[in-house]
C-alpha cells in the first residue's frame, strides 16, 4: 500500500504551533541539541573554499550524533535553511528535495520570516560551531518525525508513514524532554550544565537489574511517564526543586 507524504496536523496557517517546539529566546540553553534543530551562523565551507556563515539544520538522529550519549561527535551532517515561500497542502506532498518551515523567524517582517531545509544542500559542520545561543529553532516530535520522513523519501523515493518513524523516535525524544526538564532543576540549583548532563544520563543508564535500565524502558511507550515521574522524583531528592516548582 502506498503513502502519500504527510502534512502538519491542522489548518496550514497555524503549521508552525504543529512543527516548532520552541523558536528563538524561548528555547531553553540546557535543552540537548537533536534533530531537525535550526543554528544560525554556522561556519561551512564554500565551493570556492572560503568560510561563511550559514543557517543550517541538524539532520543525524540524535544517537548518532553522540560518542558517548553526551557528548557531540566533533563533525555532524547539516543541510542549508534558505529562505522559501510557504507551501500550500498539495504543494507540500511535493517540493520533496525541502521541508517548508514557515514562520522560522516568527518576528521577521521581511520575506526572511519563512524558510525552508534544503535535502540537497548537505553539509559537515564541527559540532563546537553549534552555538546554543543562536539556536533558531526546535521542532515538536511530529516536527521531528515529518522531517525524517520527507529526508527517508528524498533519498530513497519510500515513503514512510510518521507513526511508524514514531515507534522508533519516541523513546529519543522522551530521554530529550527528561534531560532538559533535569538540567533546568540543576541549574536552578547552581549545577553546571555539563555535570548535570553527565548525571542524567547516568541516571538512565543505570541497571536496574538483568541489564535492563531506564533509557531502554523509555523505548516502550508504557513506560515513559512512570521514567518522568521517576526523574522528577530523582531532581527534587538531588536539587530540592523541579521546573514546575520554580515557575
Amino acid at each position: 500500500m502506498s503513502h502519500d507524504l504527510e502534512t502538519p496536523p491542522g489548518e496550514p496557517g497555524r503549521w508552525a504551533e504543529q512543527l516548532y517546539r520552541a523558536r528563538g529566546e524561548a528555547i531553553p540553553r540546557w535543552r540537548p541539541v537533536f534533530t531537525g534543530d535550526v543554528f544560525d551562523a554556522v561556519p561551512v565551507t564554500t565551493s570556492s573554499g572560503t568560510t561563511a556563515g550559514r543557517t543550517v539544520m541538524v539532520l543525524q538522529h540524535p544517537c548518532a550524533m553522540r560518542t558517548d550519549g553526551v557528548n557531540l561527535a566533533t563533525r555532524l551532517l547539516v543541510s542549508e535553511v534558505r529562505h522559501h515561500r510557504v507551501l500550500t497542502p498539495e504543494e507540500w506532498r511535493g517540493f520533496t528535495k525541502l521541508m517548508s518551515l514557515p514562520d522560522l523567524n516568527s518576528s521577521e517582517t521581511s520575506r526572511r520570516r519563512h524558510q525552508a531545509v534544503m535535502f540537497d544542500r548537505l553539509e559537515v559542520v564541527d559540532s563546537a560551531a553549534l552555538d546554543v545561543g543562536r539556536r533558531l529553532a526546535c521542532l515538536t516530535h511530529v516536527g521531528v518525525n515529518l522531517l525524517l520522513q520527507r529526508r527517508v523519501h528524498y533519498d530513497t523515493r519510500v515513503v514512510v508513514p510518521t507513526h511508524d518513524i514514531q515507534a522508533v523516535t519516541g523513546g529519543v525524544y522522551e530521554e530529550a524532554d527528561i534531560i532538559e526538564d533535569w538540567c533546568e532543576a540543576a541549574s536552578l540549583a547552581g549545577i553546571d550544565l555539563s555535570l548535570a548532563t553527565d548525571d542524567c544520563v547516568i541516571w538512565l543508564r543505570e541497571d536496574l537489574g538483568d541489564g535492563l535500565t531506564r533509557q531502554r524502558m523509555l523505548e516502550d511507550q508504557q513506560n515513559r511517564s512512570g521514567i518522568r515521574r521517576a526523574a522528577r522524583a530523582e531532581t527534587v531528592k538531588r536539587y530540592g526543586s523541579t521546573r514546575r516548582a520554580a515557575t
